[in-house]
């Protein structure tokens, strides 16, 4: 296989359900190989600077995903003779907790 990074890419994809149809969440390339396992959990989440998400900000301790499998895609390019390999992980969102509401409101006030 070839030892180049951009060769590796890895596609999360939910499948399909009842009451929707399957589709890519994410994809990107690794520089490594990832050990992802049936059962892990993992956080996929878009990072933008102004969210206030916790889950964005600490990706470790927050998971949205679970993985149910993974397989490995494997063509030959026959121009350069080298194998192309693509990992598919397929994930399940997992349920999230409702954001907390404190009984207590902030609240700000100024001084004129």
């Amino acid at each position: 296989m070839s030892s180049n990074s951009e060769n590796l890419k890895v596609i999360f994809f939910e499948p399909a359900s009842e009451s929707k149809a399957g589709r890519i969440i994410a994809d990107g390339y690794f520089s490594f190989v990832p050990t992802f396992k049936e059962g892990d959990e993992i956080n996929i989440a878009l990072s933008r600077k102004e969210t206030v998400n916790e889950t964005v900000h600490d990706p470790i301790g927050h998971k949205t995903h679970k993985i149910i499998k993974t397989d490995w895609v494997l063509m030959i390019d026959e121009s350069t003779k080298e194998a192309l390999a693509t990992l598919v992980v397929s994930v399940s969102l997992i349920a999230q907790q409702p954001d907390v509401i404190s009984e207590f409101p902030t609240i700000v006030g100024t001084h004129a």
